[in-house]
């Protein structure tokens, strides 16, 4: 079996009784509160201790006492003021406090006003605390000193506001700082999340460009290949030349014939002198123009290569030139020699069957 805590009263002369007016508070709000407007009842940086109570008339009525420094915080829960361990009155009366005294008004078993003598009250003192109480104090004189009795426990649910630290000075500033810490922070966050989320839909614009673009490019090159098939199939099913033809035409050219040139003439002989003497006659003539001779012939894509041997000291490239350039499918002849002056080289294009 856990024995009862015994409670240690709390003087009067030592308590101060507090009625408050406050908003509809419940719970810790109404604590905090309430030591809020308790604090300017005690010197600053003092130890507070009180207990509160809503009562029926709407104001929250307080006992507050400073505990001594060597009271620990485990036994102040046992301190309770000395009113609230005695049995509850009816209308105004008077009690001895030791050498002191303290006047009483009850309503409904609700303690509603309190004052505290050093010593026994005047006819005077009396009267102004009834009519403080709204009474008329000829309707009740200054009664004798009484006893009140004594109770174990306090007869009506107190609630006690001494297990809140003790008020600092420093921690209203901290907390702006900390809020204001902590709004720069999520204001940062927020800015660069916004940022963020701008450049993501930047980023998401321009990829859909970009494949919109790359699309677009792709279509234009399938309908290339497209077109380069058919093109190519167009052009297979064209008529070609081959190379006898190509040869044939080559030499209808004539570029494989003798140049034009004089025709061989014999050496007529010196007529006679009487008495002279003369040189036998010779056979000597003029030799007549040698063909060239095709020495290659390499016909590939549509380039066709000519090597002509041409005999030594005779020049024909302007001839050769003019009978390639009359015939028909053959573009862009090049003309060239080799370094020993003795090869002929023609290069040209077939653009036609």
């Amino acid at each position: 079996m856990f024995s009862r805590p015994s409670f240690v009263p709390i003087e009067r002369s030592e308590l101060r009784h507090v009625t408050l007016k406050l908003p509809p508070l419940k719970g810790r709000a109404l604590q905090s509160a309430m030591r809020l407007q308790l604090l300017p009842y005690a010197p600053a940086g003092a130890r507070l201790a009180f207990v509160y109570r809503e009562q029926g008339d709407g104001q929250t009525h307080a006992w507050l006492w400073q505990p001594a420094a060597d009271v620990q915080a485990s036994k102040l829960r046992q301190h309770w003021p000395e009113p609230l361990l005695e049995q509850a009155g009816q209308g105004p009366r008077l009690l001895a406090r030791g050498a002191g005294s303290e006047a009483q008004y009850w309503v409904d078993g609700e303690l509603r006003l309190t004052r505290w003598w050093p010593s026994l009250p005047t006819a005077q003192d009396w009267a102004l605390f009834v009519r403080a109480a709204g009474l008329q104090p000829d309707d009740h004189p200054l009664p004798q000193r009484s006893a009140p009795a004594k109770l174990g426990a306090p007869s009506q649910q107190w609630l006690r506001g001494d297990n809140l630290p003790a008020a600092d000075p420093w921690a209203g500033w901290r907390w702006q700082a900390a809020v204001l810490l902590l709004g720069g922070l999520i204001a940062f966050g927020i800015g660069a999340h916004l940022q963020t989320l701008h450049q993501l839909r930047d980023d998401q614009a321009l990829l859909k460009q970009l494949r919109s673009e790359r699309e677009q490019a792709l279509g234009q090159r399938s309908r290339y290949l497209s077109l380069r098939d058919d093109f190519d199939a167009l052009r297979a099913l064209a008529p070609r030349s081959s190379q006898l033809e190509l040869l044939d035409k080559v030499v209808a050219s004539g570029i494989l014939a003798a140049p034009p040139g004089v025709p061989p003439v014999a050496a007529s002989a010196p007529p006679a002198t009487p008495g002279a003497i003369t040189a036998p006659p010779t056979n000597a003539a003029v030799a007549a123009p040698v063909a060239p001779s095709l020495a290659e012939w390499d016909y590939r894509n549509s380039q066709l290569k000519l090597t002509l041997d041409i005999p030594e000291g005779q020049l024909v490239m302007l001839d050769i030139t003019r009978r390639i350039e009359r015939l028909q499918g053959f573009s862009d002849v090049r003309i060239g020699l080799d370094s020993s002056n003795t090869s002929l080289i023609l290069n040209m294009r077939v653009v036609g069957p």
